[in-house]
């Protein structure tokens, strides 16, 4: 996959924010076109009392939002200013917020995007990662909140499982890992079933022209815990892995990798499912 065509989650938060900062050095490293997307239904306040507002809070409402999406559209354009306008865009979608970002993200390389604001008084223009990941069939860079963008540097670490969606993760990573200077494959379980699993990936890698290290962990706890600590050893600015290889819904009743990894991860974690 050539990274040409970015697409960016931006509602004018913090989170999104910096998911910009992330997807502008993208875009000046692989001269990729970067697009911001606000989605958005109807105000909260709408979508539960319309019903009982009169008319003029209505107007007053809608007034509000509109301004509200000039803004973000503004700043947007603001945070962009240092790169070539020829590969700047921006978009709105109306209708519900997450359902509207799959869509458009059928025609994008890759979604860059940060956690859920779940502090906003923007609800309705709120997406939520774990959903778009899901569903948009494109691969995903979380980026959290707090990311120092100077940390994303030149080192990727592979969550590798050996499944389908780990080899997903790494076919549409391949572009980003060809730039990097390290590359590491972390596997997890008993060193010999872990050579069985890594032999194959990094004969794949190496006839890409990416050689990379590789790291057997014993299976302690949680597997999330031992790919958060792998990055943080080997100073990763990156992590890749497969994302929801059980049903999402049995993550978000029971637990899951995926989600464990996204809510204490210190660094952007690309996602394929």
């Amino acid at each position: 996959m050539t990274i040409k065509n970015i697409l960016v989650a931006f509602t004018g938060s913090k989170q999104s924010v910096n998911a910009l900062k992330v997807a502008k050095i993208m875009s000046v490293k692989y001269g990729a076109h970067i697009t911001g997307t606000l989605s958005h239904g109807l105000p909260v306040a709408m979508y539960t009392y319309g019903g009982h507002l009169p008319q003029a809070a209505l107007d007053d409402i809608t007034a509000a939002d509109k301004q509200h999406r000039i803004k973000v559209r503004k700043q947007f354009f603001e945070i962009c200013e240092d790169l070539l306008s020829d590969l700047v865009h921006f978009t709105e979608a109306y209708g519900d917020a997450n359902e509207q970002l799959i869509k458009i993200a059928h025609c994008y390389d890759l979604i860059v995007m940060g956690p859920t604001n779940k502090k906003t008084g923007y609800q309705h223009m709120e997406v939520h990662p774990d959903l778009i990941v899901h569903s948009a069939g494109r691969p995903v860079i979380v980026v959290p909140e707090k990311f120092d963008v100077a940390e994303f540097n030149e080192n990727a670490l592979i969550a590798w499982d050996g499944k389908r969606a780990a080899a997903r993760a790494v076919f549409d990573a391949l572009d980003i890992l060809k730039t990097k200077s390290r590359v590491v494959v972390l596997t997890i379980g008993t060193v010999e079933k872990a050579g069985l699993k890594t032999g194959p990936i990094v004969q794949h890698l190496t006839r890409h022209d990416i050689a990379p290290e590789v790291i057997h962990s014993e299976r302690k706890g949680k597997i999330s815990k031992t790919i958060l600590q792998t990055a943080k050893d080997v100073k990763a600015g990156l992590i890749i892995m497969g994302a929801y290889q059980h049903s999402k819904l049995a993550e978000d009743l029971f637990g899951g990798e995926t989600n464990r990894v996204l809510a204490k991860s210190k660094v952007p974690v690309l996602l394929s499912h």
